[in-house]
């Protein structure tokens, strides 16, 4: 376990404002639900009556019932949180990779038009007006890239306007649309 993950997960989550609410609004709901519908209910006297008196009476034990009500949400709602997060930290690491990547990555549809890029590859792309994948990989390569047979895995190409090799590979998504990772190989 990655206590140090967990810790920073629980200071965020705690440090989220809309925690607090929550546990307000559900806190209010269940105090009043239990100290004073369910008194209403159960008798006809007045419920803000008996919970002045069970205050009188048991001060120590009606505030505590009264704080455990707007408690238990604020600690069910920081661990479900933090747990989820937790579980699906690979998840949150790896889904800003495009952005981080200083080489470029991009998603294009089957016949070359670019769906997503990421934030470094945008840049590149902008800068040498690129809008299809064939202008950075060429049409050869990219109908390798696209064929059924895909034989063109760890190839390399030459990008002339940057004077750069990339190492190219790929791979297709569930949407029938191709990821494209290239790597920057060094000047020989």
């Amino acid at each position: 376990m990655d206590y140090i993950l967990i810790r920073r997960l629980l200071v965020e989550k705690l440090k989220d404002r809309g925690t607090y609410t929550l546990a307000f609004v559900v806190g209010t709901l269940i105090n009043s639900y239990g100290q004073l519908l369910v008194p209403w209910f159960r008798s006809d006297t007045n419920p803000f009556t008996q919970f002045a008196e069970e205050l009188s009476l048991r001060p120590g034990l009606t505030v505590f019932s009264v704080f455990i009500a707007y408690a238990f949400p604020l600690c069910v709602s920081t661990y479900s949180v933090v747990v989820s997060r937790y579980r699906n930290r690979r998840m949150e690491s790896i889904s800003d990779f495009p952005d981080k990547k200083p080489d470029p990555v991009f998603r294009a549809t089957r016949d070359g038009q670019i769906v997503e890029v990421g934030a470094e590859t945008q840049v590149l792309f902008d800068k040498h007006n690129i809008k299809q994948a064939q202008a950075i990989i060429g049409n050869i390569l990219w109908d390798e890239l696209c064929s059924p047979e895909h034989h063109a895995e760890g190839c390399s190409v030459y990008f002339q306007p940057e004077d750069v090799h990339y190492l190219v590979r790929c791979s297709p998504t569930a949407e029938n649309q191709i990821n494209v990772y290239m790597a920057q190989l060094p000047k020989i």
